[in-house]
């Protein structure tokens, strides 16, 4: 399946950019991307470097009611990374995705080299809905930091790449019920039931507030199931928005999820340099799957990609600003409030021609001996991305 699921979404792409009578069927975009992360290893503290060049082509066709969307990587990545004991237990952390869209081209000792499909659907869309099938975002909820209803590509929020965000193989559609309404439906196929998900959402405004209810069959067992919800609107001068579900996995106690958060951007006329045209989120998040026990965490479930937080309690803060016309500082704040740990990560952006962005960061975590943020090394980085 590897090779012809890689295939498949370009050659539909190729055939829409020839269809006869279509004014400019493909737009193409894309980036080149040079990272380099230096850290050392969680499990025996060895440093280590590693380095990701990646090119992604980005193809948009479209043809009357005819979509396709294409986002296909070639990626290098190099660095003693390799040699560590974290890499050796756990490998590099994906989603365990149902179709083969990735391809290993070369290996080495300290490198791979492979191409993939980072993104690749096709289906319809039109005025009074939309579906499509293959790998895609399903962006549901309104968390910022935290997503308690996202089960099908959930984020972590210390990622070093905040703006690369796992996507699901999934059948999605979405039907308009009016200007404010709508009806949707995933489902995230496997070769195995208990494996799939398979989850509706309604979505409508209330009193100016977008509000959703949503639930379904989710990946755990035969009959695991969630349901849960979400709310955002304005709420002086900001936007506040909130999240909530409920999860039977049918293998563990049911849990609850929920998410608070509100988010505001200062005006020109603030007083404060530091604060005028500053944009600022702050986030409170509960898990009732988490432990309160540090003794407890499971730590093997964060290396793997598996959950993003292993305790039960947590509040999120980020701060961005333009310094200047061509220069933005963005700053990360994450406390556990069960074992008192912390992430913090300050990071700059230089635009220094255009489309060319070189950005410089940080990520410093703190805590005690066992606590979730305390074992982890912190990381710094350099990034130069260059998009066309």
């Amino acid at each position: 399946m590897g090779s012809r699921s890689l295939a498949a979404l370009l050659l539909l792409v190729a055939a829409i950019a020839h269809a006869e009578d279509a004014p400019k069927p493909v737009q193409a975009s894309g980036y080149l991307k040079e990272l380099w992360e230096y850290s050392s290893s969680s499990i025996d503290g060895r440093p280590y470097f590693l380095n990701i060049d990646r090119a992604r082509l980005t193809l948009d066709a479209s043809k009357s009611v005819f979509k396709a969307h294409v986002d296909y990587d070639h990626e290098v990545d190099a660095g003693s990374f390799f040699r560590t004991r974290d890499f050796q237990a756990f490998g590099i952390p994906q989603p365990p995705f149902w179709l083969t869209m990735d391809q290993t081209i070369s290996t080495g000792t300290t490198n791979r080299y492979f191409h993939r499909l980072y993104r690749g659907w096709a289906g319809l869309d039109g005025d009074s809905g939309t579906l499509r099938f293959g790998r895609q975002r399903i962006a549901w909820g309104t968390g910022k930091l935290w997503n308690p209803t996202d089960v099908l590509n959930p984020y972590q929020p210390t990622a070093v790449e905040n703006d690369e965000r796992a996507g699901v193989d999934a059948l999605y559609s979405r039907y308009a019920l009016g200007d404010l309404s709508s009806a949707e439906l995933a489902w995230a196929p496997n070769d195995r039931w208990p494996a799939h998900s398979l989850l509706a959402r309604f979505k409508t405004n209330v009193k100016n507030y977008d509000a959703s209810i949503m639930g379904g069959k989710i990946s755990s067992s035969t009959d695991s199931w969630m349901v849960g919800g979400d709310l955002a609107g304005n709420f002086y001068d900001g936007t506040l928005h909130a999240e909530w579900s409920y999860t039977d996995l049918k293998v563990r106690t049911p849990f609850w999820k929920a998410d608070l958060g509100y988010d505001y951007t200062f005006p020109t006329e603030t007083k404060l340099w530091p604060l005028r045209d500053a944009a600022v989120v702050v986030e409170y998040f509960h898990s009732g799957s988490g432990a309160l026990d540090r003794s407890q965490y499971q730590f093997s479930q964060l290396l793997t990609g598996r959950t993003v937080t292993l305790a039960q309690d947590y509040l999120g803060f980020t701060y961005a600003k333009d310094l200047h016309t061509l220069l933005k500082l963005q700053l990360a704040l994450i406390t556990n409030l069960n074992d008192g740990s912390g992430f913090y990560s300050p990071t700059l952006q230089y635009n220094v021609m255009e489309n060319l962005y070189l950005t410089g960061g940080l990520q410093r975590f703190g805590g005690g001996k066992g606590t979730e943020f305390g074992r982890v090394p912190n990381l710094g980085f350099l990034q130069a991305q260059y998009f066309f």
